[in-house]
């Protein structure tokens, strides 16, 4: 989840006008129940569609609604590791999404890979009950990334 405060809104005047329809915030912040992701739409699609420069998304669900509005292989998936279990918080590159039929519900669980980890739950909440069924890819990002200029 995201969250803010009413003393981090954006203070210049001028800044807002240029941000709108956006709300600018000078500061959010997040909690780890679900994995964070952080969209580069690539310059040129940027440019054009009005786009800001990055995307900060969370959980996979709203992550697959983002980036299916954007043209394909257009845009860099990082995830938003928190600092949890002697590991340093960071950002790594997705190189996979895989949804799975849930346990308890009807909705899917979600799992992620980057270059550097295995595959990790994108909930907490998801480590917390095994779960055996397949794995479908929902996700596979192209090679290029958009966030280096």
């Amino acid at each position: 989840m995201l969250f803010t405060d009413a003393n981090w809104v954006e203070s210049s005047a001028s800044r807002r006008a240029i941000a709108k329809p956006y709300q600018p915030w000078r500061c959010v912040g997040w909690t780890d129940e679900e994995v964070c992701f952080w969209v580069f739409p690539e310059r040129d699609a940027n440019q054009a569609g009005g786009l800001p420069d990055g995307l900060l998304v969370v959980g996979p669900e709203v992550l697959l609604d983002v980036i299916a509005q954007m043209p394909p292989d257009a845009f860099s998936v990082y995830v938003l590791h928190p600092g949890s279990q002697g590991r340093a918080a960071g950002l790594a590159r997705l190189t996979g999404l895989y949804s799975q039929p849930a346990v308890a519900a009807t909705a899917l669980d979600y799992w992620y890979r980057t270059g550097v980890d295995d595959l990790r739950p994108c909930s907490i909440l998801q480590s917390c009950v095994r779960n055996d069924a397949p794995l479908k890819l929902a996700f596979a990002p192209s090679v290029q990334d958009c966030s280096v200029v």
